[in-house]
């Protein structure tokens, strides 16, 4: 189910803010899949990993325990990708990494699967450090991608803040009608971490963007890549308690200008929250459980998938475990 916009009420101004993306406005349907074993949504996507490579090192990133050396081997994932997309009705597909703009495939790799497979939404996830490039950027808006996700926590060493505006204004001159740039902004320990210094952060990124997703860090050993690794991130963790404060001040800031909305049904275990701005802010609150209670591990049972993805193997899996490689050979 998809809603075309929402109306909301700023004040005494009526807003009409028009949407296809919005991942909390969706409602999962489940279907049985007997050749997994588990309940199967509907709205199920795609994540696939491009790369390990990245110029950054950022202590939070499940990808500093990686093999940066890695890159996806792409005639192999064009299979199995293809595979995935006919046996499991995947219509949406985000690139990951690492740096996927450091995969030299990138451009192919986004063709392929708006043409190829036929998805209705293609986007990426990226520190946005190569967008600068004037010429790039144009290569990336020519490739037909629906959305790009840029990372940006705060005046970082990704992008200052003119540089980001750079890419925002320069991207809307050449941009079509459906392509969107979202900032992704993490809250962590001294990083916009009360309720003033987010509150400011966003005013300062809402000319900055489409769209924006307020995020809490989540522990690296959740998604089973290496959990008997040190976490070098333990001092930017926030309890449960902190973040509950923090997006409840949040919500409560804007609660009596909005209808916030959240549909608990959006994408499993992810609680999402809209606050239907101009500029649309999503919190994307999961601080309930570990990602590896709910990845399913290999008893599926009555467990709901909401996402397949491509490690950077070229293999399908359920989780970031190896343990979880999917057989999708032709039967």
């Amino acid at each position: 189910m998809f809603f075309k916009k929402i109306v909301s009420l700023e004040k005494n101004k009526t807003m009409i803010i028009e949407n296809n993306s919005l991942e909390v406005l969706r409602t999962c349907d489940y279907i049985k899949n007997d050749k997994l074993g588990a309940m199967v949504s509907n709205n199920l996507y795609l994540s696939i990993v491009a790369t390990n490579s990245c110029q950054c090192d950022c202590p939070y990133c499940i990808n500093s325990l990686t093999d940066r050396t890695l890159q996806l081997p792409f005639e192999k994932a064009k299979v199995n990708i293809k595979k995935s997309v006919d046996e499991f009705g995947i219509k949406e597909a985000v690139i990951l990494g690492g740096e996927p703009t450091l995969y030299p495939h990138l451009f192919d790799l986004i063709k392929f699967l708006k043409n190829d497979c036929g998805l209705r939404k293609v986007g990426f996830t990226t520190n946005g450090i190569k967008l600068k490039d004037v010429a790039y950027l144009g290569n990336v808006v020519e490739t037909g991608v629906d959305f790009i996700n840029i990372s940006y926590h705060n005046h970082d060493e990704f992008l200052l803040p003119n540089e980001m505006w750079d890419i925002y204004t320069r991207f809307c001159n050449i941009k079509k009608p459906h392509q969107k740039i979202r900032i992704n902004t993490n809250v962590w320990k001294g990083n916009h971490d009360t309720i003033e210094s987010l509150l400011k952060f966003i005013g300062q990124i809402s000319i900055l963007c489409d769209e924006i997703r307020i995020s809490n860090i989540i522990r690296k050993d959740s998604f089973s890549v290496n959990p008997n690794a040190v976490d070098e991130a333990e001092s930017m963790y926030m309890t449960d308690e902190e973040y509950e404060v923090l997006f409840n001040q949040l919500l409560d800031t804007y609660e009596p200008n909005y209808s916030i909305i959240h549909n608990p049904a959006a994408l499993g275990f992810v609680n999402y929250y809209l606050i239907p701005t101009k500029v649309p802010i999503i919190l994307n609150w999961n601080i309930d459980s570990k990602v590896s209670e709910q990845v399913c591990e290999n008893n599926f049972g009555d467990n709901k998938i909401h996402t397949i993805k491509c490690l950077v193997t070229g293999d399908m899996s359920l989780s970031w475990n190896v343990n979880n490689i999917i057989d999708i050979k032709n039967e």
